[in-house]
């Protein structure tokens, strides 16, 4: 059986070709991970924040809740923060926009927004988003994983309730 040098050059080509874009995506989404929480822990770090449970959100940003469920912090970079005091909310919902925006031709793209929107006692609002993106590219599950942080910090909330009446 002879193997023919050319058709094993076009076939590792051919994988190349297939296997390089695959792999520096997966690389370029693990750096932009790591570079979220590694900014995340820097701003914590530097306002006194102890972060217990945190996540990377869908557009690159890092949300948490202390560990003494007090404070909730979300950070998109390292300048771009929200520390926000538990014991301060009325309510905590979801919110979703939209906005229609020139892609640089003659048509328009639907730009989405799904997040937190975080009401306080004296009537301040703070929105704080899980997913910015062109319509079309959204995963699905961006309703979820708010409702599941909704439940986190509503379930915080009631912690620190509880052991402010004991």
């Amino acid at each position: 059986m002879e193997i023919d040098i050319t058709s094993v050059v076009i076939g590792l080509a051919s994988l190349a070709t297939f296997a390089i874009p695959i792999g520096y995506d997966q690389l370029k989404g693990k750096r932009t991970e790591s570079r979220a929480k590694q900014q995340f822990l820097s701003t914590s770090a530097n306002i006194g924040f102890q972060h217990g449970q945190f996540d990377l959100l869908r557009n690159q940003a890092v949300i948490g809740i202390g560990k003494n469920n007090e404070e909730l912090l979300y950070v998109k970079d390292s300048d771009n923060y929200s520390l926000v005091e538990l014991r301060n909310i009325t309510s905590c919902q979801q919110y979703k926009s939209q906005k229609k925006v020139p892609d640089g031709g003659n048509s328009e793209q639907t730009m989405k927004e799904i997040g937190l929107r975080i009401n306080h006692q004296n009537g301040n609002e703070i929105k704080l988003p899980v997913f910015e993106g062109r319509d079309g590219t959204q995963r699905g599950d961006e309703s979820i994983v708010v409702e599941s942080w909704m439940s986190r910090i509503i379930a915080a909330r009631k912690k620190l309730e509880q052991g402010i009446s004991n």
